[in-house]
C-alpha cells in the first residue's frame, strides 16, 4: 500500500492487516465515501486547488463507482477511504493521489457516518411511523373494548383496549421525536477538519456541507474528528425505542398465554414444539425480546470504548460503528415484523370483558362516598376497602347495607347510597366512560387523543420526507456541480 511506503515501508502482517480492518462494515459506507470525496473534488476545484481537467479525471471515475462499478473487499485492506483512493491511483496514476488533499481520513470517516446515520435514523423513523399507524388504527376499532387494566401485573382499573394501545402510541411518538431531534446533531459536517488541526489550503466548508446536504458545521476541527456523541445518542434513541417495543411484546407474549387469552398470534409469527404437538410458541416475540437487549448492550459498549478516548481520533472509534449496524437492523427488522403481527393477530374481546373482577371499579365506589356522602377520600378507601374484603370472604356483592354498616363503624356516619346506583358506580363500562378528564379512557376522550395523535404521526411521516427531500435535492446538486466540471 503505498501509505505504508514512506514511514513504514511495504509488508505489513497479513493476520494484523486483516485484524485491524475495517473493510467489512465499511461496505455499509461506500456510497457515502464515494459521494463526500465527489464533493470534496468539486470544492477543490472550484477553490484552484486542483485543476478542472485533474477533477474532471477523478470524477468521472468516482462516478464509476456510484454507477456500480465493482471495487474488490479485500479484508487485508486496511479500509474503505484508502480502497476507494487505490482504485483512483490504479486508474488515473498521481492525478488520483491529488484527491486526498486537504483532507483525512478521520474527517472523511466522521463524515461518512454522519451520511449513512441521518439516512438509517430516517428509515428507522419511517418503519417507527407505520407501527404507529397500526396502533392508532386499532385503538380507532377498540374505544368500546373493556380491558382489564394492571398495576404491579395485578388487576387494578378497568379501562379500554383504546386507551391502553395509545400508551403505547404516546410512547413511540417520544421515540420518534427523541429521533428526530438527534438528526439535528448528526447532520453537521465535519469535512475539512483533516486530521486534527484542519488545513492550510484556502478550502470552503460552506460548500461540501451544502453539495451534502447538510445543516451546517461541526466547527472546532478537533471536536469533528474525536467526537461520537451523535452515535452515542443515536444508540440510546434506539434503545429506548427497542426498549418500548419490548414492552408491548411482553404483553403481547403474557396475553396470548390461555392464562390471559387475549389475543390469538397469527400462526405465521409462532412456532411448535419438537415433542408437544399442541403448543403454538411465541418465537419470534421472545427473539424480538432478547434483541432488545442486544441493542442496549450495543450502546453500553460503544459507551464504554469512548468514555477514556484521548482527543482527537483514535482507532478504537471503529469499532463502535458495526455496533450502531447491528442495533439499526435490530430496530427496523422488530418495527416491521412487530407491525405485521399486530395487525394479523385475532382479539377476543369478550375474554377481556369476562377477566374484570367484581371490584375492578372501587376506586370509583370510593369517589362516589367523597363526592355524595363528603367522606374524606382516605376515610372513604378504608370503607370500601373493607367492603372488598367482607365481600369477597363472603362470596357476596357490595350492597348499600354492607356499606352502610362499615361506615357507621369506621366513620360514624349513615349513608344513603342505594344498591341501584352502587352496582351503576361499579360496573367496568360506566367506570370507563367517566373518566372523560383529559387523558382519560371515556370513548369521547379517547377519540379526541386518536385524532390529535393521527395528525401528530401525520406530520412526522411528512418532517421525515422532507428530510429525505433535501438530501435529494443536494444529491442533484452534487451531480450537477460534477457535470459542469466534467463539461456533461
Amino acid at each position: 500500500m503505498q501509505i505504508r511506503e514512506g514511514r513504514l515501508g511495504r509488508r505489513f502482517n497479513r493476520a494484523a492487516a486483516s485484524y485491524a480492518s475495517s473493510i467489512e462494515f465499511d461496505r455499509n459506507i461506500l456510497e457515502y465515501d464515494v459521494l463526500g470525496s465527489a464533493a470534496h473534488a468539486v470544492m477543490l476545484c472550484e477553490q484552484g486547488i486542483i485543476t478542472k481537467q485533474e477533477a474532471s479525471k477523478i470524477l468521472k471515475q468516482l462516478e464509476k463507482l456510484l454507477e456500480g462499478n465493482k471495487l474488490k473487499f479485500d479484508p487485508r485492506s486496511e479500509d474503505i477511504h484508502m480502497l476507494v483512493e487505490e482504485y483512483l491511483i490504479k486508474k488515473l496514476g498521481d492525478v488520483g493521489g491529488k484527491l486526498h488533499t486537504a483532507r483525512s481520513r478521520n474527517d472523511q470517516i466522521a463524515c461518512d457516518l454522519r451520511m449513512w446515520v441521518r439516512g438509517e435514523i430516517s428509515r428507522t423513523t419511517s418503519k417507527a411511523c407505520e407501527l404507529g399507524k397500526t396502533l392508532l388504527e386499532m385503538s380507532s376499532g377498540h374505544t368500546a373494548t373493556i380491558l382489564p387494566g394492571y398495576t404491579h401485573l395485578q388487576h387494578a382499573q378497568p379501562t379500554t383496549l383504546a386507551h391502553h394501545l395509545l400508551a403505547h402510541c404516546d410512547a413511540l411518538i417520544r421515540d420518534l421525536e427523541r429521533l428526530e431531534d438527534a438528526y439535528r446533531r448528526v447532520n453537521l459536517n465535519p469535512l475539512g477538519s483533516c486530521a486534527l488541526a484542519a488545513t492550510s489550503f484556502p478550502i470552503d466548508r460552506e460548500r461540501t456541507s451544502q453539495l451534502l446536504g447538510f445543516e451546517g458545521l461541526i466547527e472546532n476541527s478537533m471536536d469533528a474528528v474525536a467526537s461520537r456523541d451523535f452515535v452515542l445518542e443515536t444508540l440510546s434513541c434506539i434503545s429506548i425505542l427497542m426498549l418500548d417495543v419490548s414492552r408491548i411484546v411482553e404483553e403481547l407474549i403474557l396475553w396470548s398465554t390461555s392464562e390471559f387469552g387475549f389475543v390469538e398470534l397469527g400462526n405465521e409469527f409462532c412456532s411448535t414444539s419438537s415433542i408437544m404437538p399442541q403448543k403454538k410458541n411465541p418465537d419470534v416475540l421472545e427473539i424480538m425480546r432478547a434483541r432488545a437487549s442486544r441493542v442496549l448492550g450495543n450502546t453500553n459498549s460503544s459507551m464504554c470504548m469512548i468514555k477514556s478516548l484521548p482527543y482527537a481520533y483514535n482507532r478504537d472509534l471503529q469499532e463502535i460503528s458495526p455496533l450502531l449496524l447491528d442495533s439499526f437492523e435490530i430496530a427496523q427488522s422488530s418495527l416491521s415484523i412487530l407491525n405485521r403481527i399486530l395487525k394479523t393477530m385475532k382479539i377476543n374481546e369478550q375474554r377481556m370483558l369476562s377477566c374484570i373482577e367484581d371490584f375492578a371499579a372501587a376506586t370509583e365506589l370510593a369517589d362516589l362516598l367523597v363526592r355524595e356522602e363528603k367522606i374524606p377520600f382516605r376515610t372513604a378507601h378504608q370503607i370500601v376497602g373493607m367492603a372488598v374484603a367482607e365481600a369477597v370472604r363472603n362470596n357476596k356483592k357490595i350492597d348499600s347495607t354492607l356499606l352502610e354498616r362499615i361506615s357507621k363503624s369506621i366513620a360514624g356516619k349513615s349513608i344513603k347510597l342505594s344498591d341501584k346506583k352502587i352496582r351503576e358506580t361499579l360496573s367496568p363500562a360506566a367506570a370507563v366512560e367517566s373518566k372523560k378528564v383529559a387523558g382519560g379512557p371515556s370513548k369521547g376522550e379517547v377519540r379526541r387523543m386518536i385524532a390529535s395523535r393521527e395528525k401528530l404521526a401525520s406530520q412526522k411521516v411528512k418532517n421525515v420526507n422532507e428530510r429525505m427531500k433535501k438530501i435529494r435535492k443536494s444529491r442533484q446538486l452534487l451531480c450537477a456541480a460534477m457535470d459542469n466540471i466534467m463539461g456533461g
